[in-house]
C-alpha cells in the first residue's frame, strides 16, 4: 500500500493545481495553498473537473481497446495486444496492468473529491455545490469499479482516504461487495447530481448518466426489473435522444464538435494540449485507428487496431453505420484529407485490410486540435441508444422472444437510424447483435455482453468467431499472426488475471476474497 500513500499525496497536488473557471483548463500551481484552495463554488467545482480525464488516460489509450479484440470485433500483431487476440493473456500484459492502475488511479482522485467535500471544502461554497461534488465522486469511483469488477473480478475497495496513508496490504473483496459498493455509490450520486448543468460544464456527470449506469448494472446481474426501471428514468427524463446521423456521434462537422449532444449520456472529457506543449490528457484512439498517416497528417495513423473478419461479416446489407465505423476498399471520404478534395480507400493502407473509421477525425485541416498521438475527440462510456437496447433486452428479460411494443420500439429506433427494416419479433440474439454492431469500440461492450451471458452460448458464440483480418477472408489458411482464426476460451479467460506488478507487491491479492465491512 506504499504506492497508495505516495498517490494520494500526489493527488492532492494534482486536484490542487486544478483551478480555473473553465471546466477542463488548468491553472497556474504557484498562486495555490491548501489553506485557501476549496473557498469557493468555482473552485470546489473545478478541482473535480480532473475526473473526467487525467485518471482515464491509460484505461482508455490501449486497454479499452483491446477488449474489442478478446471480444473478436478487432484484431492486432503487437504482442501485448496479440495476446487478447489468443485469449492468452499473461498477468504481465503491459495494457491489462494499465487498466487497471488507472481504474484505481480514478478511485483515488474520486475519494480525494470525497474527502475534500466533506472536510476541507470552505464556508462559502454552497451547499448544493458540495452535493453536485459528491454526487461527481460518488459516480466516478462506481464507474471505475464497474470496470474493474466485470473485468478482473474480486479486486480490494478502497473508499476512504485514509486508507492511503497506511502501510498495510489489502486483501480483495467479494464480488457481491463490490456490486453493492457501485449500488450504493450510483444511488446516492443519483439524488445529488443535476439532471442537467450550465453550457460552460456541459460533460458532466448527471443525474441520467448515475440512472443509466445503474440501468447497465442492473442488466449484468440479470436484474431486468430494476434495468428497466432505471432506462425508464432516463428516457422519461426527456433529456435525451437519437442524432439524426450515427457519424454526428463521433465526426466533427462544419467546425462544431460532435462531443456532449443530445445523444450522450456519459463521455471521457479529452482536451487538446495547451500551446506550446504536444503530450497532455488526450485522446490517442486515432493514433491507433487510423490505417494510413496519410489521414492524420501528424506521423501516426499505424493501424494498431483492425476490424476483424467476423465483425465485419455481421453487418446486415445497407447498415449505414458501416461506413462511418470501418475504411474498406473504395469507400471514399470527402471530410478527410481534405487538401486533396478527399480520401478514396485503396490497398494503400498499412496493409490489404479494412481499417477503423470510428474516433479518426483526420488532419488539422479537418480539425484544428489534431496532433501527433493526440485529438480532443471524447471517448463514449454510455449512450442513449445504449440505454433504448437495455430496455428492450430487459423487457425480452429470460423469455425466448418478445413482441412487446416498447421493447419493439427501442430496437427499431435504433435500426431504423442505422437504415435496417423493423423487427417485429426480438430475441437476444437480434438484441446482442445490435449492441455489437452500434457500440463497437467505444467502452468494451461486446465483451462484456459476452462475459454477462449464459457461459456455454458465450463460449460457443467465441469459439466461431473469426479472428482474422486479412483482407482475402475466403483462404483458410489466412489467420491471425501466431496462426488461429478460430479460438475456443476457457472459463478462465472470462476475466483477466489481476496484474503481476500488484501482486508482487501485495501477495495477499492471490488469496481467496474477503467479505467488506462496509461503514
Amino acid at each position: 500500500m506504499n504506492k497508495y500513500k505516495i498517490l494520494g499525496l500526489w493527488m492532492l497536488l494534482v486536484f490542487m493545481s486544478a483551478c480555473s473557471e473553465d471546466f477542463l483548463d488548468i491553472a497556474p500551481e504557484d498562486k495555490i495553498t491548501v489553506d485557501n484552495y476549496y473557498n469557493s463554488d468555482d473552485q470546489l467545482l473545478t478541482g473535480g473537473a480532473a475526473l473526467y480525464n487525467r485518471p482515464w488516460f491509460a484505461f482508455n489509450e490501449k486497454f479499452i481497446l483491446c477488449l474489442d479484440v478478446y471480444a473478436g470485433n478487432a484484431s492486432g500483431d503487437y504482442v501485448d495486444i496479440a495476446q487478447f487476440n489468443k485469449f492468452a493473456v499473461f498477468a504481465a500484459n503491459q495494457f491489462s496492468t494499465e487498466g487497471y492502475q488507472s481504474l484505481f488511479s480514478v478511485v483515488a482522485y474520486a475519494n480525494n473529491l470525497l474527502d475534500i467535500v466533506e472536510n476541507r471544502a470552505g464556508q462559502n461554497i454552497s451547499e448544493e455545490v458540495k452535493e453536485w461534488s459528491r454526487g461527481e465522486g460518488l459516480f466516478m469511483r462506481s464507474v471505475a469499479y464497474y470496470f474493474l469488477v466485470r473485468t478482473f473480478g474480486p479486486v480490494p475497495i478502497l473508499e476512504d482516504i485514509d486508507q492511503y496513508g497506511t502501510d498495510a496490504v489489502v486483501y480483495k473483496n467479494r464480488v457481491e461487495d463490490i456490486y453493492t459498493l457501485i449500488e450504493r455509490d450510483l444511488k446516492e450520486a443519483a439524488e445529488l447530481l443535476p439532471m442537467a448543468w450550465s453550457e460552460t460544464n456541459a460533460g458532466r456527470a448527471t443525474k441520467g448518466a448515475a440512472n443509466g449506469m445503474l440501468a447497465e448494472m442492473y442488466l449484468t446481474l440479470g436484474d431486468y426489473a430494476n434495468a428497466k426501471l432505471y432506462a425508464d428514468k432516463v428516457i422519461e427524463s426527456g433529456k435525451y435522444s437519437l442524432m439524426p446521423n450515427y457519424y454526428d456521434n463521433f465526426q466533427p462537422k462544419n467546425g462544431v464538435s460532435s462531443d456532449n449532444n443530445k445523444e450522450s449520456i456519459f463521455e471521457l472529457q479529452w482536451v487538446s494540449p495547451p500551446q506550446g506543449e504536444h503530450w497532455y490528457y488526450t485522446n490517442t484512439h486515432q493514433a491507433y485507428l487510423a490505417a494510413a498517416g496519410k489521414l492524420t497528417g501528424t506521423g501516426d495513423g499505424w493501424a494498431t487496431f483492425i476490424p476483424c473478419n467476423d465483425f465485419i461479416a455481421a453487418y446486415e446489407e445497407g447498415d449505414l453505420r458501416r461506413h462511418p465505423t470501418i475504411m474498406e476498399k473504395g469507400n471514399f471520404y470527402p471530410e478527410l484529407v481534405t487538401k486533396e478534395g478527399g480520401y478514396l480507400v485503396e490497398n494503400s493502407l498499412t496493409a490489404n485490410y479494412a481499417g477503423f473509421r470510428k474516433y479518426v477525425v483526420g488532419s488539422a485541416e479537418e480539425w484544428p486540435s489534431v496532433n501527433f498521438m493526440n485529438t480532443d475527440v471524447n471517448t463514449h462510456i454510455l449512450r442513449y441508444a445504449e440505454i433504448l437496447l437495455i430496455r428492450a433486452e430487459a423487457i425480452l428479460g429470460t423469455a425466448s422472444s418478445t413482441t412487446d411494443a416498447t421493447a419493439l420500439a427501442d430496437i427499431n429506433a435504433v435500426r431504423e437510424r442505422a437504415g435496417l427494416e423493423a423487427l417485429t419479433e426480438i430475441t437476444l440474439d437480434d438484441i446482442l447483435h445490435e449492441r455489437r454492431m452500434e457500440l463497437v469500440i467505444e467502452s468494451g461492450d461486446r465483451w462484456f455482453d459476452l462475459a454477462r451471458i449464459n457461459r456455454n452460448k458465450a463460449i460457443d458464440i467465441l469459439s466461431n468467431t473469426d479472428r482474422a483480418y486479412l483482407a482475402d477472408r475466403e483462404d483458410p489458411s489466412l489467420g491471425t499472426q501466431g496462426g488461429g482464426r478460430f479460438i475456443v476460451p476457457q472459463e478462465s479467460d472470462f476475466l483477466l488475471p489481476l496484474p503481476q506488478v500488484e501482486t508482487d507487491i501485495n501477495p495477499l491479492l492471490l488469496e481467496a476474497p474477503v467479505a467488506y465491512e462496509f461503514n
